[in-house]
């Protein structure tokens, strides 16, 4: 068979071509005596325009440094484009990378770890280390070296509508705290208006979703993880009672799950009294509803418990010294105090740093949103999901063969949750496997 491309149709393939690998090729070059250095990232919308505008000023305020913004829209496509790009030989001097990705970065020896430049003449003080959240130091460690740095992390919220719960005669002021009010909260909010059978108000909704999962795990006293490190853990009694929790909530006749975001249309519409979501969700939906907003921690189980989510930065092994340096200088100051608070204001991203939190600009973003500053708290509970490698796969298997089939009521929760266990570990000791036989573990 003959495929035909029209001129016009080879213009377009040669110019996607081209701009491609002007991107691949571009970290590293001089720029105005200085070093140009290229970042790849998937921030879009209200948050990428923060981002663009803390570029921007970073390089107004280094000469010597220029920074090269390159938004590739989606987490999917970035990530095939670090790894078209690593294949290549040609990726660029930072990215965006969550932990998974980061495991085969490592293990490919395409990164440096950034623990070099954090003790380095240009490192960080040991206050200025200590300022950091511990729990990003430890989400960006691998046998106790960090590797990676965090970026935009976020955590989960509660979002309710304070004119619905007052409707019902709930306090607008006390949100529910544990399963058991979220429940009932979600119950008395539910309303059939009409008569039909269909409630024309919700009291929760939202869509098929691990990190919400992950969250009533640990609060349950379940982990992700076995002890050894190496297999899942998520099918154990904890977690079925924390999936049985989440179909109670969001398919038992009180919420709903829908496809995408609609959820969050439906909440900002009034037609759903709570909804849960990243912090980030402000960004989304500030300025949208006509509403009293709430916003809270989430609920908790028999202990406090969230995750967080979100990505790191890496700096990428091929960059040359010069470069790697000057990474670093942007990725030190990104954040810094004034900046991971400007960048908390700006995106509800949560700061990486404890003195952010009485930053003169996010304690007005607290005073605007009450309720927010006790959400940004959560993080001194938090924890985040496994960093090994499989766990991409592993994920994946527990939203679609577990959660999604749970809650759409064609599966067990035990058996589902089961399948999903067996197929992450099967995927997790097969990369095990590969990397012992190309000699980058030890067996055992």
């Amino acid at each position: 068979m003959h495929v035909v491309v029209s001129r016009a149709r080879l213009a377009k393939i040669l110019l996607v071509v081209g701009i491609t690998l002007s991107l691949m090729c571009s970290g590293g070059r001089k720029h105005k005596g200085g070093v140009e250095i290229t970042f790849w990232h998937a921030m879009g919308g209200p948050l990428g325009r923060v981002l663009t505008s803390l570029i921007d000023e970073f390089n107004a305020t280094h000469p010597n440094i220029h920074v090269v913004s390159v938004s590739m829209g989606r987490y999917t496509a970035l990530s095939q484009k670090i790894m078209a790009a690593v294949a290549a030989g040609k990726p660029p001097t930072m990215a965006q990378a969550y932990e998974n990705w980061t495991v085969e970065l490592i293990i490919s020896g395409s990164i440096v770890p950034i623990e070099k430049f954090i003790h380095g003449p240009n490192g960080l003080s040991e206050e200025s280390l200590a300022d950091i959240l511990p729990v990003f130091i430890e989400n960006n460690m691998w046998d106790d070296v960090i590797w990676s740095f965090p970026f935009n992390k976020s955590v989960r919220a509660l979002f309710y509508n304070k004119d619905l719960f007052r409707e019902v005669g709930l306090d607008p002021d006390h949100p529910p705290r544990t399963w058991q009010e979220y429940l009932s909260y979600a119950r008395r909010l539910t309303k059939d208006v009409d008569g039909d059978g269909h409630p024309e108000i919700w009291g929760t909704a939202g869509q098929v979703n691990v990190w919400m999962f992950g969250n009533l795990l640990i609060q349950n006293g379940g982990e992700f993880l076995a002890p050894n490190g190496q297999e899942v853990a998520f099918n154990s009694p904890e977690g079925v009672e924390a999936l049985a929790f989440m179909k109670k909530l969001l398919a038992d006749s009180v919420g709903f799950v829908a496809s995408g975001f609609e959820y969050q249309n439906d909440f900002l519409a009034g037609k759903v009294g709570m909804m849960e979501g990243s912090t980030v969700s402000l960004a989304f939906i500030k300025g949208k509803y006509d509403f009293d907003l709430g916003i809270a921690p989430i609920p908790m189980g028999k202990r406090p418990g969230v995750t967080i989510a979100g990505t790191n930065v890496v700096i990428f092994a091929k960059a040359s010294k010069e470069e790697q340096e000057a990474a670093w200088e942007f990725i030190k100051w990104f954040t810094d105090t004034e900046q991971t608070a400007r960048w908390a204001a700006g995106t509800f991203y949560v700061p990486v740093r404890r003195s952010a939190f009485d930053s003169e600009i996010l304690r007005k973003r607290f005073e605007e949103f009450p309720g927010l500053e006790d959400a940004f708290n959560q993080l001194n509970y938090a924890t985040f999901e496994p960093k090994i490698a499989g766990w991409y796969a592993g994920r994946r298997y527990l939203a679609e063969r577990s959660i999604e089939a749970v809650l759409r009521g064609d599966a067990d929760i035990k058996q589902a949750l089961d399948m999903a266990a067996a197929k992450a570990n099967a995927e997790i000791k097969r990369l095990k496997r590969l990397r012992e036989k190309l000699g980058l573990v030890k067996k055992g």
